[in-house]
């Protein structure tokens, strides 16, 4: 009797464990099923469609970088010196007689002595040169006056005697002298005025050489006061104080750098873009700039050879009023017109497209309650845009969000 009553526990029990795992695969696949639907139907919440746009579309190539004083100048030292004072910092504005820093170079103080001393002598010796040359020649002008005089006396003495000869009054002898007087007293005054002339053209050629002579320290006095002058560093033109690597009391030598000052005027934006998209881009293209205060036309003006990191440096003219917020060194964002595509279909840049490709993506019915998988054919891109060559019309909506969990499906439900 006892064997048969457990007999029939263990076929209760086992019924029990039966109905128990059944219950539990029920269940797990009724969550299985459940899961499956809800990945199925993504939440039109939870997604971005945008609808396929018809017109010119506008290619442009965008970049980042910064902007760039068109004007710069560096200004170094002259000589070796000591920074004795520093007047602004980096970020100063200034004009272009601006004082920035003041050198001290002792050396080149007793250089501008001598040289300011040597010049003086140089022009008090052609000064004192220049007299003595006039009273030479006022002295040979004398001699020819005193020479005239006696010759017009000899002159006059042998008119009169001319006519005293036939009188008997003068003889012949001392008429033949006072005729000879005359001829000698003309020779004299004829040798007196060539000499005089040959005393002026060697005067002329020796206040040349002296006039040389003080030149040539002049310019030297210039060149030693210029470099003087140029210890009181200024600015040199009206912009910004970039940098300045020195400090009070620092020893420099000629031509190390002591400040850099660039225009905050007249700017450059160099953006740095796509190696890939950079081949598009030619100099004289417009563009305009993004300042993140205000946006302002520009043009391609250079484009540098060299890839860095797979981008490359396009330097951009600004035209026009600069916005208030340009600075050099300023953060901007870029874009440059490479073409314009006429009449042409594009919409948003869908996730993980490429331009020139063909793409399966998801195209929202009219009602949008379903999404059907299209192939597309795209072109160019522009900025987050991309040109739609084949596949959709006009109006119609794309899904632009990342749907790669729904690629094995060809029709997706969207729920509200």
């Amino acid at each position: 009797m006892t064997t048969i009553l457990n007999r029939t526990d263990n076929k209760r029990y086992r019924a029990l464990r039966l109905i128990v795992l059944t219950v539990s695969l029920l269940s797990v696949s009724l969550w299985a099923i459940s899961s499956v639907n809800i990945d199925a139907t993504p939440s039109a919440a939870d997604i971005r469609i945008a609808a396929v746009l018809q017109g010119d579309f506008d290619v442009k190539v965008s970049g980042y970088g910064r902007l760039k004083a068109k004007n710069q100048r560096m200004l170094t030292s002259q000589s070796q010196a000591t920074v004795e004072s520093i007047s602004l910092y980096p970020g100063a504005r200034v004009t272009k007689d601006t004082v920035i820093l003041t050198l001290s170079d002792p050396q080149l103080e007793q250089e501008l002595v001598n040289a300011r001393l040597e010049l003086g002598r140089q022009q008090a010796q052609a000064k004192e040169q220049i007299i003595s040359h006039k009273s030479q020649l006022l002295e040979r002008e004398a001699q020819i006056a005193l020479l005239n005089s006696d010759l017009e006396i000899a002159q006059l003495r042998a008119e009169a005697e001319r006519k005293l000869i036939d009188k008997g009054i003068v003889s012949i002898l001392d008429y033949k002298r006072t005729q000879l007087d005359v001829r000698q007293l003309s020779q004299r005054v004829d040798i007196e005025q060539k000499r005089r002339t040959q005393l002026k053209a060697m005067q002329k050629e020796r206040t040349n050489i002296l006039q040389d002579l003080v030149i040539q320290y002049q310019a030297n006095f210039q060149t030693i006061k210029k470099r003087h002058d140029r210890l009181t560093v200024r600015a040199g033109l009206d912009g910004v104080l970039q940098t300045l690597p020195v400090e009070i009391g620092q020893s420099v030598i000629a031509g190390s750098q002591l400040a850099l000052v660039g225009s905050d005027q007249k700017l450059v934006a160099q953006l740095k873009v796509q190696h890939s998209q950079a081949d598009q881009i030619a100099i004289g293209m417009l563009a305009t700039v993004n300042t993140f205060g205000e946006t302002v036309d520009a043009k391609v003006i250079r484009i540098e050879s060299i890839v860095t990191d797979g981008r490359v440096m396009i330097e951009l003219d600004l035209l026009g009023k600069l916005p208030a917020n340009a600075r050099p060194d300023l953060t901007v964002e870029g874009q440059i017109l490479v073409k314009q595509i006429a009449d042409t279909l594009y919409v948003e840049q869908p996730s993980n497209t490429q331009p020139y490709t063909t793409k399966n993506i998801f195209v929202a019915a009219n009602n949008q309650k379903t999404a059907q998988l299209t192939s597309l054919e795209f072109g160019t891109v522009s900025g987050s845009q991309i040109q739609v060559v084949k596949g959709v019309q006009r109006g119609d909506k794309v899904i632009v969000s990342d749907m790669t969990q729904w690629r094995q499906q060809s029709t997706i439900e969207l729920i509200d």
